[in-house]
């Protein structure tokens, strides 16, 4: 609810008067929303694979930019199997700004963190392909 309202797409304020724009654009909010409700479940554990929220393409992105947000001590390390869920949650989180200490990380810190590594995502592909 809160994505498609005050802290996301801000749906109520819009200024579509076409309902089948309106509709399209519940449509993509609902996808982030979803999208951030099962990184938020999967941040305690889940055997569920990477790319039920990923598109596999991006999960090379996601193998490399893990190491790079993990710290010296034990709790700064990412504890889930690679490629999980659960594994891809935690890289999102610490790219939202998670520290790894104290409460773990909400709707918001993921929603930034998705922000972040779509963008690192995106640079990281078309480096791949500039290379190939």
């Amino acid at each position: 609810f809160r994505s498609l309202k005050s802290d996301g797409l801000r749906l109520e304020e819009t200024q579509m008067q076409d309902a089948g724009r309106l509709f399209k654009l519940a449509l993509i909010g609902l996808a982030a929303a979803t999208r951030t409700v099962q990184l938020v479940d999967a941040r305690d554990g889940s055997d569920r694979p990477a790319t039920d929220v990923i598109d596999p393409g991006l999960l090379p992105a996601a193998d490399a930019i893990g190491p790079t947000l993990e710290g010296k001590t034990p709790r700064q390390k990412n504890p889930h199997p690679s490629r999980s869920l659960a594994w891809l949650a935690w890289i999102i989180a610490r790219l939202g700004g998670w520290n790894c200490y104290y409460k773990p990380p909400g709707p918001k810190t993921m929603r930034a963190g998705w922000a972040r590594f779509a963008s690192m995502a995106t640079g990281f592909i078309i480096a791949a392909q500039s290379n190939a």
